[in-house]
């Protein structure tokens, strides 16, 4: 009598079974080695945070609405800022406006450790047009060429050169990921 066998035979079945683990073990490794890679990865992708201090030296030559000096810190390192002002609106206080004053300005940051040119918009409000101002731009040129630029500042008081003047003093945070692909 003949027996006819059904379903799969056992050395199939352990070959399949361990091909199956194998797949799967090398698919969690790719997954925790990509993981981990992401992670060491990103503390290279961090904003850059810039400090600054700034403040106007005086008018520009035209078209130049103004010229600025002051110092920066933070990861670009110790070093100078030199700015141009170079369109300036000035918007009423209320009834007759919304009290805000429009800036675009070239901000040079040239720290001991990088150094790059942002193209900013600034937009102050407060007393005077200057309290706090809330600033978005881009990196033209240098370190981080391409990303975007989110900064603020606050208006004060600060001496350099013997002299007490106003001064404007922030963070500016370049968002790495941020430059466009082309």
């Amino acid at each position: 009598m003949n027996t006819i066998r059904t379903g799969t035979p056992t050395r199939v079945i352990g070959i399949g079974t361990r091909l199956l683990a194998l797949g799967a073990a090398v698919m969690l490794m790719t997954l925790t080695v990509g993981a981990g890679m992401a992670a060491a990865d990103s503390r290279f992708h961090h904003n850059a945070e810039n400090t600054f201090t700034k403040w106007i030296t005086g008018p520009g030559p035209a078209p130049i609405v103004a010229s600025m000096a002051g110092v920066v810190g933070g990861d670009v390192g110790d070093g100078t800022f030199t700015g141009e002002v170079l369109t300036l609106v000035d918007n009423p206080a209320p009834p007759v406006g919304d009290g805000t004053r429009v800036i675009n300005a070239a901000y040079h940051f040239t720290g001991s450790r990088h150094s790059f040119t942002a193209l900013m918009h600034v937009v102050a409000t407060g007393h005077a047009f200057g309290d706090t101002a809330v600033l978005t731009g881009v990196v033209t040129d240098g370190w981080l060429a391409g990303n975007l630029v989110a900064a603020e500042y606050t208006q004060g008081t600060c001496t350099h050169n013997g002299l007490t003047t106003t001064c404007f003093s922030g963070t500016l945070d370049i968002l790495r990921g941020t430059k466009p692909e082309h």
